[in-house]
């Protein structure tokens, strides 16, 4: 590891909740950002680099340099894009920017308040050649999943074994929106009401309200801040054409993240069965299947049985979104991608909620089939 070494050193979720009345945008960025920042035991002065989200008011909405003033400091690196401040891609473009030496400590997060009309394009926005046909989000995401099923016999028992483990992870979860509710049983997803087939309701994501943020600095830094760094060891972004502007076909997109995959475990010398943790998107429980199967965790077809195996679970030998993922914890809009890598790094430091023993290398996932890109970072606790 060389000084420059990208390492993770703070992280922070703000609440999350299906609506958050008695909060603003600018409250939740604003915590998001200094708690992370207090988390990594460094001042709001320290940081010279922001890829956060500005919501207002004042200075000028999304434009990261408008964090300058309540930072306190002139910034060396910014980012105005929403995709960019947030999860794996947001990520990977900070530590980009640390090892490259273009920035010393750079925050990275936001937050969104999608019932008010403030979420990303897949939440708010209409989509010129796909809403007039009803092809909305879930929709273009069941497309991959009918065709996948049809394929290689993967059934409705299968996904809805997924919805019901990460679910019931979120159930027990303090911190998550459907904390408390549950548990839930294969059959409790089945008999809920067809969203899109093959989705029932349980096989999707729920929708609210919050924000995270995280911290990346280099090693040589982090060797003075109060928690072990978690490394950035490697990373891959892979993008097959504009999310949600043409149908997302199985035969094009099944596999979209394998490339990814191959680029980023190659940078970190490691390969997808020495992951000890997987945090996935998972905006449905078949993109979870299908993450495994593209990630290399097993064949293509395998995924299903893979998941009704058990092996996805906290105690099993791939768990994944111990914290109850966007299925149970939150999505938040593009923020849920920055809430992967907060789950990732508590694993990593041995203080997640659900926590998976022995948890020394993990891997975040941020989009995928339906929105046709895939970004991904492989993290590691600092030897």
């Amino acid at each position: 590891m060389t000084d420059r070494q990208p390492v993770i050193v703070g992280v922070h979720a703000t609440e999350q909740g299906l609506t958050l009345p008695h909060r603003n945008a600018m409250d939740l960025a604003l915590e998001a950002v200094t708690g992370s920042i207090a988390d990594a035991g460094l001042a709001p002065s320290d940081i010279d680099g922001a890829q956060v989200d500005w919501p207002g008011p004042g200075g000028v909405r999304d434009e990261g340099s408008s964090w300058a003033r309540l930072l306190g400091r002139d910034l060396r690196w910014t980012s105005d894009s929403m995709l960019d401040n947030a999860g794996s891609r947001g990520l990977l473009k900070a530590a980009a920017a640390v090892r490259a030496g273009y920035a010393d400590c750079v925050v990275v997060g936001g937050c969104r308040l999608v019932s008010r009309g403030d979420g990303p394009v897949s939440a708010g926005t209409p989509l010129e050649f796909t809403d007039v046909w009803g092809s909305y989000v879930v929709a273009q995401f069941a497309l991959v999943a009918a065709r996948h099923m049809h394929e290689y016999g993967t059934t409705p028992e299968q996904l809805a074994e997924v919805a019901a483990t990460i679910r019931n992870n979120g159930a027990t979860n303090p911190e998550a929106m459907m904390y408390g509710r549950g548990p839930y049983t294969v059959e409790d997803v089945l008999a809920s009401r067809m969203v899109a087939t093959p989705f029932h309701l349980l096989d999707c994501c729920i929708v609210g309200e919050g924000g995270a943020a995280m911290v990346v600095t280099t090693a040589e830094r982090a060797r003075d801040l109060p928690h072990p760094p978690i490394a950035v060891l490697g990373g891959a972004m892979e993008y097959h054409q504009a999310a949600y502007a043409n149908p997302a076909l199985h035969r094009e997109v099944g596999m979209l993240g394998s490339e990814a995959a191959r680029r980023a475990f190659g940078m970190a010398g490691v390969g997808p069965h020495d992951v000890d943790v997987f945090s996935l998107y998972d905006p449905n429980s078949f993109e979870v299947i299908r993450q495994l199967e593209a990630l290399g965790v097993c064949g293509q077809g395998e995924g299903g049985p893979l998941a009704a195996s058990g092996a996805i679970s906290v105690t099993g030998k791939h768990p994944v979104n111990p914290d109850g993922g966007c299925l149970s914890y939150a999505w938040n809009g593009t923020q849920q991608m920055t809430l992967k890598v907060v789950e990732a790094v508590r694993q990593l430091r041995g203080t997640a909620v659900h926590q998976v023993e022995g948890a020394a290398l993990a891997t975040v996932g941020n989009a995928g089939s339906g929105a046709q890109h895939y970004e991904m970072s492989v993290l590691g606790r600092m030897s």
